[in-house]
């Protein structure tokens, strides 16, 4: 990117930033989205050569579910599925941020609201691409028991009664879905929301793995920046 990029892109930054940042402010130092969420750990296994990282071995995660308005419990809400896993060299991370969404190739790209954790399908909303090409949306589906209500109470027993399971899909703009791998949380980490860990699925993202279209990845960043400055966080 020549200099003028750079400075449309820190415009472009700074420009989404700021209403973020009053956003979280108003709230009272919360998150714009997904504000109320339960932390879990568990692990995920990757199974397709797609993926730019190890397969086939269980890397352990935590995981933040859940809503992203934050509507009383009963009402559909867009649900958050964020997973934060470990990289190497050791403190990098890749944060892989769903939520819900569609399954068809126009609603793949919305975040849309599901009336329960178990009906929810979701979706990275932008696609990345594998070192540089073989662009893919990442899919994560609830197999198993998962509570019939989008309540956090409710996805808070049902993960002490036994794991949440989930499939992960990789689904091209035209093909069908193939298989990923998959997610099993097996235990609630009790943390109050202040504590509970923030992700940036544009910074912290694998090498090979990127979001596309790159100018949207930029718009992202500034929306994650403000949300942190609006919540006295200090920048990941």
């Amino acid at each position: 990117m020549n200099l003028t990029g750079h400075a449309v892109g820190a415009a472009r930054t700074v420009f989404v930033r700021a209403p973020f940042q009053a956003a979280a402010a108003l709230r009272g130092g919360v998150r714009v989205f997904h504000p109320r969420g339960l932390v879990a750990t568990g692990h995920i296994e990757l199974d397709s050569p797609w993926w730019t990282l190890k397969t086939g071995t269980p890397i352990d995660v935590v995981a933040r579910l859940s809503g992203g308005v934050g509507t009383p419990s009963g009402v559909p809400d867009v649900l958050g599925l964020a997973l934060k896993i470990p990289l190497a060299p050791p403190d990098t991370e890749w944060d892989l941020l769903l939520a819900s969404s569609g399954t068809s190739a126009v609603t793949r790209i919305l975040p849309l609201p599901a009336r329960a954790w178990s009906s929810a399908r979701y979706s990275s909303l932008m696609p990345y691409s594998s070192n540089g090409t073989d662009t893919r949306w990442v899919l994560a589906v609830p197999v198993g028991p998962h509570p019939a209500t989008a309540s956090l109470d409710a996805l808070r027993q049902s993960l002490t009664d036994a794991p949440l399971r989930f499939r992960l899909d990789l689904v091209s703009a035209t093909g069908p879905a193939v298989a990923g791998g998959h997610v099993a949380l097996t235990r609630v980490r009790e943390l109050p929301d202040d504590e509970q860990p923030t992700f940036d699925p544009v910074l912290h993202c694998p090498p090979g793995l990127a979001l596309r279209p790159a100018w949207l990845a930029g718009v992202r960043v500034g929306a994650y920046r403000g949300s942190r400055h609006g919540r006295g966080n200090p920048p990941p």
